[in-house]
């Protein structure tokens, strides 16, 4: 083969090369990747919480840059909402933003099923149920999306979080399934009036479809909340997935949160994410 024919060769693939894009809009941003060869399923990314120092979108698209690989091994599509503190931040007083599934314009979760509404005509199921991960807060936003949309989701895995909404009406969201009446209110002033109620036959229905990873290094004492039974995020991811499996037998429904400690792994989202690969997909997640 000629030196220009090999050049034109590279040039084309190359060129065909899936990239991540990124997506703006008033409600909210977000990245997506998808693969040259048509993916069957979607994927969602829920980053961790950002400091002061983070830019969100920065965040989010580390957070789909590590999936990238698994999006092309497993045929999935690749979305990763950028949760920004103006409109998905955190409010305070116990009422984080997007873990909790709040948000200025639109709820979190509300944001992401427009999303995956949006791009489910480009998979070959054409399905709007997805596969959720997500590390730390975003494991919170995947506990709380869980148990409000069972129906939506494929599989989901819990990487790390520290905090849950158990099945127990006697505590009121986000930490419990009890309801909860409360205007929220933004630093630039806005707010907005929220009335929540959580079945607990949702909880039940989510217990067959969600699992936690966590690493055995990840022994930081968390703050005290309603509902919460444990110190660490160990301690209280084995809690949380206890509950929730009583509560879906009370169902007739067979619960199946397990819990993955890994060993020699602190609180590291990089680290965890093959173990969480593995979760979601079987396989090495290597």
């Amino acid at each position: 083969m000629s030196k220009l024919l090999i050049f034109i060769a590279l040039f084309l693939s190359l060129s065909l090369n899936a990239e991540i894009i990124h997506k703006k809009s008033p409600e909210g941003d977000f990245y997506a990747y998808i693969p040259n060869e048509t993916p069957k399923n979607i994927l969602v990314i829920a980053h961790g919480m950002l400091s002061k120092k983070d830019k969100a979108s920065d965040v989010a698209k580390k957070y789909i840059s590590r999936w990238v690989r698994y999006a092309d091994e497993y045929g999935l599509l690749l979305i990763a909402p950028v949760f920004d503190t103006p409109r998905f931040g955190n409010l305070g007083g116990g009422f984080g933003g997007y873990r909790n599934l709040f948000g200025k314009y639109i709820s979190a979760d509300t944001f992401v099923n427009k999303i995956v509404n949006r791009y489910s005509v480009k998979t070959s199921s054409g399905s709007n149920r997805f596969y959720l991960y997500g590390h730390s807060a975003g494991g919170q936003f995947v506990n709380r999306y869980v148990v409000t949309h069972p129906e939506k989701i494929i599989r989901a895995v819990i990487s790390a979080a520290g905090r849950y909404s158990y099945p127990n009406k006697s505590s009121e969201w986000p930490y419990g399934a009890g309801n909860m009446s409360k205007t929220l209110k933004w630093k630039d002033g806005t707010k907005k009036r929220v009335h929540i109620t959580k079945p607990l036959r949702n909880y039940a229905l989510a217990a067959n479809k969600v699992s936690i990873v966590i690493g055995s290094k990840d022994t930081k004492a968390q703050p005290k909340r309603p509902a919460h039974i444990g110190k660490t995020r160990i301690e209280i991811a084995n809690s949380w997935a206890n509950q929730m499996n009583q509560n879906a037998k009370r169902y007739g429904i067979k619960g199946n949160v397990n819990v993955y400690i890994i060993p020699g792994i602190d609180h590291s989202s990089s680290r965890l994410t093959p173990h969480c690969v593995k979760t979601l997909f079987g396989g090495s997640g290597t």
